[in-house]
């Protein structure tokens, strides 16, 4: 497949049978090939899945396996046109800053030729998952002025110390940031506070750490690991904001999965990050 094709399914089934049909000169294991890179989408919305449910009337679109794909030096989410988002790796910053200007995320996929690409968002550099970027400048203001309102759902996962009393529960206070560039919760109201509002699960536990999904309403910077820390349950690694293990060897910090309306189609788009195997709840006294 040398172009992207898009066509509306003709009636329901599974995603495989449906484009094998319409494409039936492409080999099934090209087909397949494209589903395991996430090159097929249902309404927006990529899929590895053979067996994804289709109704009649849903757009699909296969999309080449482009040049950006192949020479990119980490692993690639979803791209289209308008849209490029990788699964940023800890210990990788997204951007250079004045002491960090080689080793970013940004310099790596501009030096292995995945180009033109605008910064949208950032990551912190010990924090792994969906990072996404824009490929025209036009795009990339679209969605900066217009991020909350774009973006619909954004997921964490985290790995905390400790074993929090409410399984699930908000932490809702306004953040406000030192001269060491550390954020920490302040009064209603207070001088130069802004708003966070963090959400959170624990999904598994054990006797010394917990597991989490996170997710954000707002986009403060380190609004989780305040958060946490705020909470009584900074995240593992984060010695920074009061933690006192580091199990996994990083920040317990995973941006899982991120959904948008999608800036110029105006269709849901969802991207997901999974997680390295390596990125889970630690085992008791064991610190892994």
């Amino acid at each position: 497949m040398t172009k992207n094709i898009e066509f509306p399914a003709e009636s329901d089934g599974l995603l495989l049978n449906i484009v094998r049909g319409q494409l039936s000169g492409v080999p099934s294991g090209k087909v397949k090939s494209h589903l395991e890179h996430r090159l097929i989408s249902v309404d927006g919305k990529a899929t590895t899945r053979y067996d994804y449910p289709v109704r009649a009337g849903q757009l699909i679109r296969v999309r080449s396996a482009s040049v950006n794909e192949r020479q990119s030096p980490l692993e690639v989410l979803y791209e289209d046109a308008e849209l490029f988002a990788v699964n940023k790796p800890a210990g990788l910053l997204t951007v250079a800053t004045d002491r960090e200007k080689d080793a970013t995320a940004f310099r790596v996929l501009r030096d292995s030729g995945v180009a033109p690409l605008f910064v949208v968002h950032r990551l912190d550099r010990d924090t792994s998952g969906v990072l996404l970027l824009a490929k025209t400048a036009a795009i990339r203001d679209r969605l900066q002025n217009a991020w909350d309102e774009i973006i619909t759902r954004r997921e964490y996962a985290a790995v905390c110390e400790g074993v929090f009393a409410d399984k699930r529960g908000r932490c809702d206070t306004y953040l406000r940031e030192t001269s060491a560039h550390k954020a920490y919760s302040v009064p209603r109201g207070g001088d130069g506070g802004k708003r966070a509002v963090t959400d959170y699960e624990v999904l598994r536990e054990n006797a010394r750490y917990s597991y989490l999904r996170v997710l954000l309403s707002t986009g403060r910077k380190n609004q989780i690991r305040a958060h946490m820390q705020d909470l009584g349950h900074p995240v593992v690694g984060d010695k920074k904001y009061g933690a006192t293990s580091n199990p996994l060897r990083r920040l317990g910090l995973h941006a899982s999965a991120l959904e948008l309306t999608h800036p110029a189609t105006g269709l849901p788009l969802a991207i997901n990050a999974p997680a390295d195997k390596k990125f889970r709840l630690p085992k008791e006294g064991t610190g892994l």
